[in-house]
């Protein structure tokens, strides 16, 4: 199949039952020496492993798009700190990780992921840093467990919305309003960046996942790959 240059991947990957010591330490050599010591701060190692996974998506991701090395893969920051791949600024790349999953987007045009295990709706967080609204729409449309899932919606839809603009949480989540009303996902904002599109993917009922992208050139499902698939895959370009 010859990919569009402009399609937008995304790959997922489960955390593994049982690890390998010898993988992992592996994969961690992969990554840059600041990254490496991030992760073994974590005094949980299922964080850790979230962590490592998402970075090796996303070198992955970048190795086959560019077929190139990890090894050619230097990355620079944003003065948001969000990661740039240095040489070429013009390939957009986003991860995203959470209880047993990570995540990892790559596009051509700006792109956020953002991907959330689904728990209680915190109305308090809500009323705080969502739109009046995005608020209303919760508190008053919603309720029950349609309420909760709600939240999750429009929580990972916001982050992986501020994720595609690269602005961190400088840009508040409170300057613009996305409603939902069955699959159409509508953006109202004064921000600059407007001309986008958002998808939801369902690959664990108990979890929501949703993109913003530049364009919608969105595939019809994420490439999911056991732990071991993953690794092999990246091995490859070691």
């Amino acid at each position: 199949m010859i990919r569009r240059e402009d399609e937008i991947e995304i790959f997922g990957v489960k955390l593994p039952l049982v690890d390998n010591e010898e993988v992992v330490s592996q994969l961690m050599g992969a990554l840059a020496p600041d990254k490496q010591e991030r992760i073994r701060r974590f005094v949980k190692r299922e964080d850790a492993l979230r962590t490592l996974m998402a970075d090796i998506l996303s070198r992955l991701a970048i190795c086959r798009r560019l077929n190139i090395k990890n090894r050619e893969i230097e990355l620079n920051f944003n003065r948001y700190g969000k990661p740039l791949l240095q040489g070429n600024e013009a390939l957009h790349f986003n991860n995203s990780h959470s209880g047993s999953w990570a995540v990892s987007a790559i596009s051509s045009a700006p792109i956020g992921v953002d991907m959330e295990q689904i728990g209680e709706a915190h109305l308090e967080i809500a009323e705080r840093f969502f739109s009046p609204q995005e608020y209303s729409d919760l508190l008053l449309r919603k309720e029950g467990e349609a309420r909760r899932e709600y939240f999750f919606d429009l929580w990972t839809l916001k982050e992986s919305y501020i994720k595609a603009v690269g602005m961190g949480l400088s840009l508040s989540l409170s300057s613009f309003t996305i409603r939902k009303n069955n699959e159409r996902i509508v953006l109202n904002t004064q921000n600059e960046f407007k001309a986008c599109f958002f998808r939801q993917y369902a690959i664990d009922t108990a979890y929501r996942l949703s993109l913003c992208a530049a364009n919608d050139s969105f595939p019809d499902h994420v490439t999911l790959l056991s732990f071991e698939e993953m690794t092999q895959a990246f091995l490859e370009y070691m």
